[in-house]
């Protein structure tokens, strides 16, 4: 990467379905759109597995996933719409439309789609029934469209509006994090645990925020989110919970993780040079 650089987007590649901003990009819209999201998609759907007696796994899984998870992705869909957020929700300059362009960030997909590969090619398919399967694969499409929509779309434009790309991607991240690792907080599970699942997954956020720097489209973060996390859930000894993993692949296992994790390291620097470039322009331009 070199020193100058900095994103500015290419000429030809403004968004097709931009439309006049309704309502301004207020930072506590995009947390007050999270914290309902957590609420509804965590608590409420936790309150149906809870009082509503299940026969099988596929049938939990749905009870948890079909119930409240479609009425947010509409609601946040339609409210990104009404007011006039398409273009910053869905869309931001990928890696072959900026000024340099950043082709290595492709790399984070990349090797994202191998490493959820890998995961599904030790999936006892044999021991999943199809009726399983497919609910597996409709409900982490949803969570992962949820979260995605969320977390990388309405909460990250609405911080991207004041901030720069540095912040937008640390505070996402963590909060994406914090929101995954609520339910261990309130469990009363040890600080240490908790801060240790916090930094797992908003380093997870991170390399999805990754995805959607790198393609320029939210579509690609939703869609590897979900199928990374119907590989987790398949694999899983536990369909209900997908830390339960019931595989041991061996060392080899984590060399994706590792170059993702460098990745995420770059990319974290490329925002920072990105600020101060831009920063530095903004002092040019006021001389």
């Amino acid at each position: 990467m070199s020193d100058d650089e900095h994103m500015t987007t290419t000429p030809g590649t403004e968004d097709q379905f931009d439309r006049p901003v309704r309502i301004g990009f207020s930072v506590w819209i995009g947390l007050a759109a999270v914290a309902v999201y957590i609420a509804l998609a965590a608590g409420v759907a936790n309150l149906f597995t809870d009082a509503i007696p299940t026969s099988s796994d596929a049938a939990e899984f749905a009870l948890g996933h079909f119930t409240v998870l479609p009425v947010l992705i509409v609601a946040g869909v339609m409210f990104i719409r009404w007011a006039g957020w398409s273009r910053q929700v869905w869309r931001t300059s990928g890696a072959g439309e900026t000024q340099p362009r950043r082709w290595w960030m492709l790399a984070i997909p990349v090797l994202l789609l191998v490493h959820i590969a890998t995961i599904f090619a030790q999936v006892p398919w044999g021991d999943r029934s199809g009726t399983l399967i497919v609910v597996v694969l409709a409900g982490t499409a949803m969570v992962g469209f949820g979260e995605e929509l969320y977390f990388r779309g309405i909460l990250r434009a609405t911080i991207r509006a004041h901030h720069g790309e540095f912040v937008t991607l640390l505070v996402t991240s963590l909060l994406f994090g914090l929101a995954h690792s609520l339910s261990s907080l309130l469990a009363g599970l040890l600080p240490t645990f908790v801060a240790f699942q916090v930094a797992a997954t908003a380093l997870d956020g991170a390399v999805l925020y990754g995805v959607f720097r790198a393609t320029g489209r939210l579509w690609a973060a939703i869609l590897l989110h979900g199928l990374n996390d119907a590989a987790l859930y398949l694999v899983s000894a536990d369909t209900t919970n997908p830390a339960a993993t019931a595989f041991n692949p061996g060392s080899w296992f984590a060399i994706t993780p590792t170059l993702l994790w460098a990745l995420t390291a770059a990319l974290v620097i490329s925002c920072l040079r990105e600020d101060l470039h831009a920063r530095a322009s903004r002092k040019h331009l006021t001389r």
